[in-house]
């Protein structure tokens, strides 16, 4: 094997033990129960490292089953490693007055009805302490993420909890009046008119189950003036008579 290659190898290994075993704080990663990561969530913060952006989930699968198999474990779509020994959330922090989220625009609408709230998986939502760092996190999720402010003493008086997780805060739950962000937009979509809908082709009455075979119903234009159904030309019998005699002369 090139020497290059094994180097770009070795740095793999390297980087995946750092970030998943011992600073995934650093990374604004939060990991699930027993360590494990979404391998979606570590390209997204990879792909913020210079040096990294060319991470793919291919290459973290090759080291699970080649390159580091006894550190390196892969269950479908999430990654941990064997050896960790990171940090857990420090409860004794106390937060500034204001923490930062870069939400997703979908979502904002949602925070601002409901609040804070823990996901499916049961993680905590990652608060910053700085503008910037939330609009990094929140780039992950959305090119144009919403910033949202979060008044911490306020939530705090309600009840809400902020463990310190390396830079970042960690936040289960948090009141929608402790969030501020820009207005929400109402709009309004007009409801579509019901089309009308199509007639069926005109055609000559069905006969009754009494009628003989053969037979068919006259309707009273058809007697009328039958001129004026579709397909039948007007012919009266005058005009016919001097167009004979002008055909004569």
């Amino acid at each position: 094997m090139p020497k290059r290659q094994s180097q770009k190898e070795d740095n793999l290994v390297r980087m995946l033990r750092y970030v998943l075993g011992v600073a995934p704080a650093e990374f604004g990663l939060y990991p699930l129960e027993d360590g494990w990561i979404p391998v979606k969530e570590l390209l997204a913060a990879l792909h913020q490292e210079e040096g990294w952006r060319h991470l793919r989930a291919g290459m973290i699968a090759d080291a699970a089953s080649r390159l580091a198999p006894d550190l390196v474990e892969l269950d479908e779509k999430l990654v941990r490693v064997s050896e960790r020994g990171h940090p857990l959330p420090d409860y004794e922090a106390m937060p500034p007055a204001h923490l930062y989220l870069g939400a997703r625009r979908k979502a904002w609408p949602v925070l601002h009805r409901r609040g804070l709230e823990a996901g499916h998986d049961g993680r905590p939502w990652l608060l910053a302490a700085s503008r910037e760092a939330a609009l990094k996190l929140g780039q992950r999720r959305d090119a144009e993420p919403v910033l949202v402010t979060v008044q911490a003493h306020q939530a705090q008086d309600q009840g809400a909890v902020f463990p310190a997780w390396g830079e970042y805060f960690l936040c289960e739950w948090a009141p929608a009046s402790a969030l501020m962000g820009p207005p929400i937009a109402e709009q309004t979509f007009p409801k579509k008119k019901p089309q009308p809908k199509a007639k069926p082709p005109e055609g000559p009455a069905m006969p009754s189950p009494d009628s003989p075979t053969g037979s068919f119903t006259l309707m009273p234009e058809d007697v009328e003036k039958p001129y004026k159904r579709k397909g039948i030309k007007k012919d009266i019998a005058w005009k016919r008579e001097r167009r004979k005699q002008r055909r004569s002369k």
